[in-house]
């Protein structure tokens, strides 16, 4: 008995492993490739940007923490509470989810606004126009985030690679040069969000739904750190600083957040290191890639295309060894993350959430998610394509 009990435990313990290994595939790729890379090559302390591995993780906390107040709940529904027709809905959830992005990280700010809007839309009769309005908040997401470094993972990675020191013949990065790229995106990107909610059809709606209040002793805590936070990605405060000071409280104030970090993105990026850092020393390969992305348009290009397949986390991270053109990285990132469902976390998240909470819709939702998901793409990547133009 005693034996089979053990046994037991034991095939539990492998079970977690397991499903904690191929709940996400492009961590579970990344640690394939790695482990052949190593093999191969070897492991230096030089591979790791420690920056990016601190601050992403202080930010998940300081954003778990967030989401624990109310804050966003309370944003999102009183907003929805004073739209009137189906458009002024949809413009509302939009630019909440625009505006949300810029501070709150894509993946948060899906998983509020997109069950919200989801929940509140199921008794409009008007399918086509809910259907839109769902589709439109991954790119108001990803536009949204584009704004600053800490906005999404992959900026931060970016803003953090090429502020240090130049790559590749090119000179460090500025914050001029890198607001003068994703500004010209967010503006623009808010521009077309707008003229694509126009064509949603303006039906009078009245919706009955309770605005819960939030928390502000505790929201006045985490503005303080997310401002710190702010602060160490600007080089205002030492990252490590900083990092310390928001684990510590959170450690003794909200210590359930830790288990909140998603520590799949995080060792993504820790094996993406370790791909790239080895992929460096392999001088045939890294000719080849530098060599086939010559000039900002190309390495935009390369970054859009790259970020369909293998994510817009994975695609920046293997590219940017290899170019000096930074701000074509960031919008080609930003930008490629709204393709595919693959291109980018958030992405996948929100075709996850309305397969959960639209069923028997799921059709309908996905045929627009796509459509409206490609026709952004092709736009913005045309507008992409000018802004790297100019900038450089």
């Amino acid at each position: 008995m005693e034996h089979s009990a053990t046994q037991r435990e034991s095939q539990k313990v492998w079970t977690a492993i397991k499903n904690w290994f191929l709940v996400d595939k492009v961590f579970l790729i990344s640690f394939i490739i790695a482990i052949i890379a190593i093999s191969l090559g070897g492991v230096t302390t030089r591979f790791f940007n420690y920056h990016v591995i601190v601050t992403v993780s202080g930010l998940m906390l300081v954003i778990g923490g967030f989401k624990e107040t109310g804050l966003l709940q309370y944003l999102g529904q009183s907003l929805v509470k004073r739209s009137t027709t189906t458009r002024q809905l949809v413009r509302f959830t939009t630019l909440l989810t625009f505006f949300l992005a810029v501070f709150f990280t894509n993946d948060l700010t899906i998983l509020t606004v997109l069950p919200l809007y989801l929940a509140i839309t199921k008794e409009i009769k008007n399918r086509k126009s809910v259907y839109i309005g769902a589709a439109l908040i991954v790119p108001a997401c990803h536009i949204g985030s584009a704004l600053l470094p800490q906005g999404n993972p992959h900026n931060l990675y970016l803003y953090s690679f090429y502020k240090v020191a130049a790559h590749h013949g090119g000179a460090a990065l500025t914050n001029l040069d890198f607001f003068k790229g994703t500004g010209a995106l967010w503006i623009l990107g808010l521009l077309i969000l707008m003229i694509a909610c126009q064509f949603i059809d303006n039906e009078p709606l009245v919706i009955e739904t309770k605005v819960t209040q939030f928390n502000k002793v505790e929201t006045s805590i985490f503005v303080v750190l997310m401002l710190l936070m702010a602060a160490s990605v600007f080089g205002y405060v030492n990252f490590y600083l900083a990092g310390a000071i928001v684990a510590l409280v959170v450690l003794i104030y909200r210590p359930r957040l830790f288990k909140g970090i998603d520590y799949h993105l995080l060792f993504t990026f820790i094996f993406f290191f370790l791909i790239v850092g080895n992929i460096a020393n392999i001088s045939v390969l890294t000719d080849f890639i530098s060599n086939t992305l010559v000039g900002p348009q190309a390495s935009f290009l390369g970054t859009v295309i790259m970020s369909q397949f293998i994510s817009n986390i994975a695609a920046p991270i293997l590219i940017s060894p290899f170019t000096p053109h930074a701000v074509s990285l960031v919008l080609g990132a930003d930008i490629g993350g709204i393709g595919t469902i693959v291109s980018s976390m958030a992405t996948l998240i929100a075709y996850k959430v309305i397969r959960m909470n639209a069923r028997g819709e799921t059709r309908g939702f996905v045929k627009y998610f796509t459509i409206v998901n490609a026709g952004f793409v092709v736009i913005l990547t045309l507008i992409g394509l000018v802004i790297v133009t100019i900038v450089g």
